[in-house]
């Protein structure tokens, strides 16, 4: 027998949470799923305060079609009536269980969008404390009419932010990519070194905020054996190194330009908390190697915290019960530390 004591200490145990909120995705991917999966945790409910933001339906549809034992689905309609135990979604209200699980359809990308919108005036207002995104689908975005490269764009343009980029974080280490979502080509040309001073500075920053004092910071190169003394390409030695010296000078403890193919064992041995990558695949293909399932995606530079799966929607295996949650998870964790420095400051 709960006694009324008994639970106005669990009430106001719950109301000291930081309040999170999840965005469901892509309504035919698998962000429903892993969401469920997530509640299911042991103990989660004592450690998070998550709310979702999606729809109701959808999240009923994939636990009755998975056999998911879930807590209550329950819609509210804002923050504040959050109910401890039961899985809270702000429903947003546009699918009607009138999708194709593992199919792109404007309308999902709509509702995708519409779910990272809602997210972001949320946490402008500061009725949420942090957003969690599950993915979405760039060409269900892009039919929906919405043409931002990813959710990063959508949030450094919702926040009104330039200066910005996304940060890759598996086991102790981070990463962030000077240039992500464009052509080979075009990065080449994007890599300046203003460019690569913004990402050290920003990935400084990141890196304090999880509570590292004096971030070890290596900076990678952008051609093989990092140029090897202009033998291989000059952009080392015209806009990566000068970037490095800049920092350094202002107390910055970076390192490099290093070769990009060995620079990520050198982290993951621990001689670096973070490192600079100058184009996407450097930096992706290293991480998800390490570790595909438990990977974070966390935007830096903005006025809100904002951390993310490290995965895709994996239309390929929507609605077969076989995805996991890890890195839902893990970005829960991260988001929650991060507000708890941010708190502290």
């Amino acid at each position: 027998m709960i006694t009324k004591t008994a639970f106005c200490a669990e009430k106001s145990k719950t109301n000291m949470k930081s309040t999170l909120a999840i965005t469901m995705g892509d309504p035919a991917g698998i962000g429903a799923e892993v969401i469920l999966k997530a509640f299911l945790h042991k103990d989660f409910f004592e450690k998070h305060k998550c709310l979702v933001i999606g729809e109701k339906c959808v999240l009923e549809f994939y636990r009755d079609l998975l056999k998911i034992n879930s807590p209550e689905i329950k819609a509210i309609s804002q923050p504040n009536e959050y109910e401890n135990g039961k899985i809270c979604v702000i429903d947003i209200g546009i699918i009607k269980n009138d999708f194709e699980v593992g199919k792109v359809s404007e309308k999902c990308g709509e509702a995708a969008f519409q779910y990272v919108e809602k997210s972001i005036n949320l946490a402008k207002t500061g009725e949420i404390d942090a957003v969690i995104t599950c993915p979405l689908n760039k060409e269900a975005l892009h039919l929906a009419g919405h043409n931002y490269p990813g959710h990063t764009e959508i949030f450094a343009q919702k926040c009104g932010v330039e200066n910005f980029t996304m940060l890759f974080k598996v086991e102790n280490v981070s990463v962030v990519h000077c240039t992500t979502h464009c052509s080979l080509r075009q990065a080449i040309d994007l890599i300046t070194e203003q460019k690569v001073r913004q990402n050290i500075v920003l990935l400084n920053d990141a890196l304090m905020s999880f509570g590292i004092k004096n971030p070890r910071i290596a900076v990678a190169g952008l051609n093989p054996h990092a140029g090897e003394n202009g033998l291989f390409g000059s952009e080392e030695i015209k806009r990566i190194n000068p970037a490095v010296e800049w920092a350094k000078r202002n107390g910055i403890n970076a390192s490099g330009a290093f070769a990009p193919d060995t620079v990520f064992v050198s982290a993951f041995k621990g001689n670096y908390d973070g490192v600079v990558a100058m184009i996407h695949d450097h930096g992706f293909v290293a991480l998800k190697s390490r570790d595909f399932e438990a990977g974070v995606n966390i935007t830096i530079g903005l006025p809100i915290i904002r951390t993310s799966v490290g995965h895709g929607t994996a239309f390929d295996i929507a609605g077969k019960g076989v995805s996991s949650e890890n890195s839902l998870i893990a970005a829960i964790d991260d988001a929650d530390k991060m507000v708890k420095f941010k708190k502290k400051q």
